[in-house]
């Protein structure tokens, strides 16, 4: 275990703090588990909370929280040191959350929220959507995995940081903290260390557990795939004209795409999406519902986008565009025909709605 020292200093002088037996103190494992609740920046910056005693196929998770980059960080604490079998615990539990899909992950969140001091979470998409954003831009829910590890404890063996240094040198990321206590003016006083530090998030994308990749990892590769297109101008065009046409959407930049989402409820939602075609060329998809639309006007939306060539796909509709001589003649009536949608889309959920 490093050593962990604090001073005080008076003047000139400096007065060694008293560190004490932080297991001899009145901080049992729920003790500490309440207080970083309260006060997760304990924990790291910017860490929003979304889980307490979260159930998984291996157990209940002790926190779940969103780091700043919108990435799923799963917590495992001790009361005592950590050892061997917390970090197995932490990636029992990491594993089986990162095996749900993100928009089953998003319910379950949802489902187990609004308790032990954890805010109610109603709509995790739209709460997700709302905070993790970088200017028009939001992250999808897909930026939530892989999960990072965090293992926290008052001090850790040699055990638990052996395997903690060889899971994060391969393709799991991994850290761990430590809390040392002192006595100071009668009080008990809380020190955190680093003892493993997480994975650089400018580091190889190809070692993050399961091939998962940042936002702007998917930013960068979305730059590519539009290069390799051979048409960056026509990605362009119908971008602008998408944007102008939806007003004030935001967007979103994946791997593969962009997505655009409109005001819904406390948050919004995906109104449209541009897919980079493997084979060439781009898609639009649409997406509208009876969520998003009064009947009547889903009907008319529905109506309108098969009248305007785009393909019913059951749950959206798509249009494709093949090059520039394609986009110039479609490019007025899908203007016209988002506007439109945009115009009468619901702007808040309502209870008889599916």
């Amino acid at each position: 275990m490093n050593e962990l020292s604090i001073w005080t200093i008076k003047g000139d002088e400096a007065e060694e703090v008293e560190a004490v037996d932080v297991s001899k103190v009145d901080l049992t494992e729920r003790r500490l588990e309440e207080t970083l609740v309260r006060r997760p920046d304990m924990l790291e910056l910017d860490l929003r909370l979304v889980g307490r005693q979260t159930p998984t196929d291996g157990g209940p998770s002790d926190l779940l929280g969103v780091d700043t980059d919108g990435r799923l960080v799963v917590f495992e604490l001790k009361r005592g040191s950590v050892t061997r079998d917390a970090v197995t615990q932490c990636i029992d539990y990491a594993s089986a959350l990162d095996a749900m899909d993100p928009k089953k992950l998003a319910k379950h969140i949802e489902e187990h929220s609004g308790t032990h001091g954890i805010e109610q979470i109603p709509d995790f998409k739209a709460w997700y959507h709302e905070h993790y954003k970088r200017q028009y831009e939001a992250n999808e829910l897909e930026d939530l995995l892989s999960p990072r590890l965090v293992l926290v404890g008052l001090g850790v063996d040699e055990n638990a940081e052996r395997m903690a240094r060889f899971l994060q040198a391969g393709k799991i990321d991994i850290s761990v903290l430590t809390f040392y206590g002192f006595r100071h003016g009668g009080e008990t006083l809380l020190a955190r260390q680093v003892e493993v530090e997480a994975k650089d998030d400018e580091g190889d994308s190809s070692s993050r557990h399961g091939g998962s990749k940042t936002a702007s990892e998917k930013r960068e590769d979305l730059k590519r795939r539009i290069q390799e297109s051979g048409m960056p101008d026509l990605f362009e065009s119908i971008e602008q004209t998408i944007t102008a046409a939806l007003g004030g959407a935001r967007k979103s930049r994946l791997a593969t795409g962009i997505g655009f989402y409109m005001p819904f409820g406390s948050g919004r939602s995906q109104i449209l999406h541009i897919w980079v075609s493997k084979t060439g060329g781009f898609y639009l998809e649409f997406h509208a519902s009876t969520k998003t639309y009064d009947t009547a006007d889903f009907s008319t939306i529905t109506e309108k986008a098969i009248h305007f060539g785009w393909r019913d796909r059951g749950d959206n509709f798509d249009l494709f565009i093949k090059d520039a001589e394609d986009w110039e003649l479609k490019r007025s009536d899908v203007t016209d025909f988002l506007k439109e949608a945009a115009a009468l889309r619901r702007k808040a959920p309502t209870t008889d709605a599916p």
